[in-house]
């Protein structure tokens, strides 16, 4: 199962909300640029526990 999340903010912000996701068991896969500061981030959590 994906999660994409429409991200507006800088790196730290983003780090920050990158780790807050992996706490919930979402693993980070991909950050696409869309414009300065706005990003769509891709994470990816298992399904079947792995």
């Amino acid at each position: 199962m994906y999660k994409v999340v429409e991200f507006d903010g800088g790196a730290k912000a983003m780090h920050k909300f990158v780790n807050d996701q992996a706490a919930e068991g979402y693993s980070f896969v991909q950050a696409v640029y869309m414009t300065t500061y706005q990003w769509r981030l891709f994470f990816k959590i298992a399904t079947d526990g792995n």
